[in-house]
């Protein structure tokens, strides 16, 4: 009898996870991702993209960022090193999304990278659930022709 409950809560559990998963999956899905993109982030990763497509620290084993995207297509971020080897870089300015094609757009209006004031930086944005986002840059944070890219990981 004790075993058939035990089997009997595992099923409960594992019907509730699944449950969760397609609840958490389909409010992403009802999301535009202007609603959501809106908010503070926590970088996670900040990784250059060699040219072979591997991924290498950009910026140290455990950078430190936050970036800020409002509603009203306003941002503001910034990566700071854990190494002393190098400069943290910001920039702030205005941002569009191309649902679609799942493209951010930046308009740099500010930057501590004196020749990013006034470009514009695109790349592709993929979200994980409503809580992770990803951003993978066609141009490195860093210059060096080594790399032809960045990738970025963000967290609530």
């Amino acid at each position: 009898m004790f075993s058939r409950n035990v089997f009997g809560l595992c099923g409960i559990a594992v019907a509730a996870v699944v449950a969760l998963n397609t609840s958490v999956a389909s409010q992403t899905q009802q999301k535009s991702a202007k609603e959501l993109i809106a908010g503070s982030w926590t970088l996670m990763i900040a990784d250059n993209i060699s040219r072979e497509g591997t991924n290498v620290p950009g910026f140290g084993p455990l950078p430190t960022g936050t970036a800020r995207f409002g509603t009203d297509g306003r941002y503001s971020f910034e990566v700071v090193p854990s190494t002393g080897k190098q400069s943290g870089v910001s920039a702030s300015g205005t941002y569009t999304l191309d649902e679609a094609g799942k493209a951010l757009t930046l308009k740099v209006e500010e930057s501590s990278v004196p020749n990013w004031k006034g470009t514009t930086q695109t790349g592709a944005v993929k979200f994980v659930a409503s809580d992770h986002l990803g951003w993978t840059t066609t141009a490195p944070l860093v210059a060096s022709s080594d790399f032809s890219g960045t990738e970025l990981i963000w967290a609530r």
